[in-house]
């Protein structure tokens, strides 16, 4: 509960200062949190970057001025932080579909984009299942490319990698360089987040004591402590580690003893039976002990 309560706070925070300028750590620390963890949870809650809330808090309310006042476009540019004209008309228009000179002229539509709060929804869901794992340095190798979390991209596009490299042949090659059969299953890389959204994803596994092929990319990991989520499906079932992701965010962040540090996410996946139609998967997120209560 104290969790959801610190969060809420951040946005009230964020609602005061709309007409200065925000900075991510002074928000963190309003959320008891660091920067990286803060940002991670929020962004898992919301489907937001903290960026991009603060952004269209600010031209949600920009709008509601021109619209109802007979300020001058300028004056309400500098007031929520844009240095010219240009640059908050081109921001106002991919928001809201028109260019505040159009709106002050023509009355026309706005998009609301209302400001957030966060609330516990307590489902009876089962138990989430977790282990505490040490883990020394280790390299990885494989295949990949950037995506995001904006607007849900990864969903889409990450099985879409998949697909493409089973396809052309680099998921064969893989496991060939670690003398696996080739439709042993890969584990994916979640690193390099950004505070935009983006992110870079990479199928591979970790690098055996062979030489590997310069057209894989190398991922080194260092010693880190791990929670380990775990997760059982029918294959191909994309939803029960979307589902694992999301309970960790919303459930078991908010009530452990645990925050979020800089390091790579890996999703692991096991074949549970002999058919090869079910499996076990696992996710596993760089953890430290908070050092203060949220």
């Amino acid at each position: 509960m104290e969790t959801i309560m610190l969060l809420n706070n951040t946005l009230e925070y964020i609602e005061r200062n709309l007409h200065t300028a925000i900075n991510i750590d002074d928000i963190s620390k309003v959320a008891c949190s660091s920067r990286y963890h803060f940002q991670r949870v929020f962004h898992s809650l919301t489907g937001f970057t903290v960026t991009q809330y603060i952004k269209n808090r600010r031209l949600t309310l920009a709008a509601e001025e021109l619209a109802s006042t007979d300020r001058r476009i300028i004056d309400i540019a500098l007031k929520y932080g844009y240095e010219s004209p240009e640059a908050f008309t081109k921001a106002f228009k991919r928001l809201h579909g028109i260019s505040p000179s159009a709106l002050k002229k023509l009355n026309g539509k706005i998009k609301a984009f209302p400001k957030i709060s966060f609330q516990i929804s307590i489902k009876g869901e089962c138990e989430i299942i977790y282990r505490i794992v040490e883990k020394e340095a280790f390299k990885v190798f494989g295949t990949g490319f950037e995506t995001t979390r904006i607007n849900d991209a990864a969903y889409k596009e990450i099985p879409e990698f998949i697909n493409k490299i089973f396809k052309d042949g680099t998921h064969d090659r893989i496991n060939e360089a670690l003398g696996n059969s080739k439709g042993s299953l890969l584990d994916g890389f979640h690193y390099d987040f950004k505070e935009n959204g983006t992110r870079k994803y990479m199928m591979g596994y970790e690098i055996p004591r062979t030489e590997i092929s310069d057209e894989f990319t190398i991922l080194q990991v260092p010693k880190l402590t791990w929670a380990v989520f775990e997760g059982y499906g029918a294959m191909p079932d994309n939803l029960i580690i979307q589902d694992i992701w999301r309970r960790i965010y919303s459930e078991w962040f908010p009530s452990s003893g645990f925050e979020q540090v800089e390091g790579p996410c890996i999703e692991k996946n096991f074949w549970n039976n002999k058919k090869h139609d079910k499996y076990k998967c696992e996710v596993w997120i760089p953890v430290k002990t908070k050092s203060i209560n949220w």
